[in-house]
């Protein structure tokens, strides 16, 4: 039951966590949308490079997306969750090593 409760504390932190950092990263793109709207031009260089956040918003999007859900998976197959087995098709390198944060909380 420990475990249980360490594995659910340790997602729920990670997940805040990164919902925190796509809320600022959002919120930075709204801002540089608006400003290119008010203006009436094209995104200078600057604005362009920060344009790219909005692929790596919806990247770390589909990563937890799939990570929950082989989470769930495996909890419903084995009543066990692995995260290292369920970030292994996390393609964003870094999202990968926080989500296998949660390996130090439990053993898989």
């Amino acid at each position: 039951m420990a475990e249980q409760f360490n594995t659910i504390s340790g997602l729920s932190a990670i997940s805040a966590r990164e919902m925190r950092q796509l809320y600022s990263k959002v919120q930075t793109l709204e801002d540089v949308v608006h400003d290119i709207f008010d203006r009436g031009t094209k995104p200078n260089r600057q604005e362009n490079q920060q344009l790219q956040d909005f692929d790596l918003v919806m990247q770390t999007l589909a990563g937890m997306a799939d990570f929950y859900e082989k989470i769930e998976g495996q909890v419903l197959d084995s009543g066990k969750a692995d995260v290292h087995a369920a970030t292994e098709s996390v393609t964003l390198q870094k999202l990968r090593e926080r989500l296998r944060e949660i390996g130090s909380f439990v053993t898989s």
